[in-house]
């Protein structure tokens, strides 16, 4: 016989989005449970390794992303697993966003975790998600299970926040799976390079700064030289894209793959450490779990090969060393379900908005296509677009809602949505949404959304 519990809300996956979902949801007085396979919270910003946010700020410099999301780096400052340098937003030279937010992994599982306990959260980790529990077209809870066995958890409201969009896919809901042929963005395995002599990397970029993407988006209006002269300290260009020449020189001789043109690597709080986002792994489906496995040993060895590029080719990583690798796959691109509204290109690059939205978007739309090719479009005069409440909402199944990458969105939007701040932000609306629907006895589909965008705006987010 399996146990059973219940909640008022059950959020299934701790990445940022689930967090912040439980966080809110509890807050606003709900019983939450916040389910995940990893024994911490976070996702792919801890098991992933990714190293940053992106962005809490339109290109214009203007705040899209406060509430819960900001509360999370202001204890990471306090740890010291963030810079406190603008609350933890560093401007971004690069150009693809007006701010990046480096953030230590371990600092942001023991905050993640601290919030969500005084929260009143409970949480269930080392534990797995099988599958959504149906009642009709109403998903009435979750099947997991742990070390203790299998068990049911109800909910009157389920959150989907696994990353792609597993149980909503189980329940029926329509989605859509990467391009028209079905190919999905390239996967990363994000890892850390300890010894590296940043100072000495620093002078390069000032040295040849048409090697290096700079002040990428339009609205920036500065050369790549203008940019690079200003530059005096490695926290000035803390999301580091380019080296050009290296890597067309080093894929020549056979010392680098294919799949990418340039490298990335993001600073971290400790000095000499960084993170790199440069491998690439291509053709393989996020959904296949038999494929995951080639990505993942594909995924090392490319870590292997990308370090002794870094080390050859690169001023200031002769040094260098690798600390670890993620213990998860950066995967970029996955379901995306098919909801009451969809984010499109066309108003992500507009920059539009209506009294619909419950948050806030402005990272570029950053698409890796199958080919290895990645295309950058940005939003109009460094402003931010608006995301719809009913992105969140799954066509012809009640009770549930879906945060995070999966939200409805088509490919190009989907690549400004995905971020880290922007899926907080969508968090803490799903969060705050669920436990409305408590207290309103209605379906998230029937939620009131004046209401909710008024209840965000009294809680510090940004609408």
């Amino acid at each position: 016989m399996v146990d059973e519990m219940r909640f008022d809300v059950v959020v299934a996956g701790a990445g940022m989005a689930g967090v912040v979902v439980a966080i809110a949801a509890a807050k606003n007085g709900a019983t939450t449970l916040l389910t995940d396979r990893f024994t911490f919270l976070g996702g792919n910003a801890t098991a992933g390794l990714l190293g940053n946010f992106l962005t809490f700020h339109n290109m214009k410099g203007e705040v899209i992303c406060a509430g819960i999301p900001q509360e999370i780096v202001d204890g990471c400052i306090a740890l010291g697993g963030a810079f406190p340098d603008h609350r933890g937003h560093l401007p971004n030279p690069y150009g693809n966003a007006y701010s990046v937010t480096p953030i230590d992994a371990e600092a942001l599982k023991l905050v993640t975790q601290q919030l969500c306990v005084r929260a009143g959260v409970r949480l269930m980790l080392n534990t797995y998600t099988l599958g959504p529990v149906l009642e009709g077209g109403r998903v009435a809870g979750i099947r997991v299970v742990n070390k203790s066995g299998e068990r049911v958890v109800r909910g009157t409201v389920v959150i989907d926040a696994t990353g792609d969009a597993d149980l909503a896919a189980a329940a029926g809901a329509p989605f859509q799976l990467g391009d028209e042929a079905g190919r999905t963005m390239s996967i990363s395995l994000f890892f850390r390079l300890g010894g590296v002599d940043l100072d000495k990397h620093l002078a390069y970029v000032k040295q040849r700064p048409d090697q290096f993407m700079l002040g990428e988006d339009p609205y920036v209006g500065k050369s790549r030289e203008e940019i690079a002269a200003g530059l005096k300290h490695w926290k000035d260009y803390p999301l580091v894209t380019g080296y050009y020449e290296a890597v067309k020189e080093a894929k020549a001789r056979g010392e680098f793959h294919e799949n990418r043109e340039r490298v990335v690597f993001s600073i971290t709080t400790t000095p000499g450490v960084v993170t790199i986002n440069s491998t690439s792994m291509l053709g393989y489906t996020p959904t296949d779990g038999e494929a995951l496995t080639r990505a993942a040993l594909e995924g090392r060895e490319q870590v292997k090969a990308v370090t002794d590029f870094f080390r050859k080719y690169v001023p200031g990583f002769a040094n260098a060393f690798v600390l670890d690798s993620a213990s998860a796959l950066g995967v970029r691109e996955s379901r995306r379900i098919v909801g009451e509204h969809t984010l499109t290109t066309a108003d992500c690059i507009a920059a539009r908005k209506s009294e619909q939205d419950i948050g806030q978007g402005a990272y570029c739309l950053d698409v890796h296509e199958p080919s290895g090719k990645i295309v950058h479009k940005h939003v109009r005069d460094g402003e931010a677009y608006g995301i719809p409440y009913g992105c969140l909402v799954p066509k012809q199944v009640e009770s549930l809602l879906v945060v995070g990458r999966p939200i409805s969105s088509d490919r190009y939007a989907n690549g400004s949505v995905r971020v880290q701040a922007h899926i907080m932000a969508v968090g803490q609306a799903g969060g705050t949404a669920a436990a409305m629907c408590i207290t309103k006895h209605c379906s998230p589909r029937d939620l009131p959304v004046a209401e909710l965008r008024e209840k965000l705006r009294e809680q510090g987010a940004v609408v």
